[in-house]
């Protein structure tokens, strides 16, 4: 039997997120995780390695990238992950 550690649900496509731009109340689109934007290969890289990069991050957490698409405004939002428990529970 395979047993998942911890999953992000935005990441593995179980949730979309729907928050409201504190700007304009349109809602924020995710564009995935944080580190996929700092060049090329990031996307390749372990996620642990960004732990001191940026403010949210844990083992428990997984931090996306949310942006507005009417007044442009970016954010980041640490989002939880969860146990396989979690989930088929």
């Amino acid at each position: 039997m395979f047993f998942l550690n911890k999953l992000c649900i935005l990441c593995n496509g179980l949730y979309h997120v729907t928050i409201s731009c504190p700007n304009c109340g349109y809602n924020l689109a995710d564009l995935g995780l944080v580190q996929d934007f700092y060049d090329p290969y990031s996307a390749y890289l372990d996620q642990e390695i960004y732990e001191d990069g940026y403010k949210g991050y844990t083992s428990e957490c997984c931090v996306h990238l949310l942006v507005c698409n009417l007044c442009d405004l970016k954010e980041f939002r640490a989002m939880k992950r969860f146990s396989e428990e979690d989930v088929t529970n």
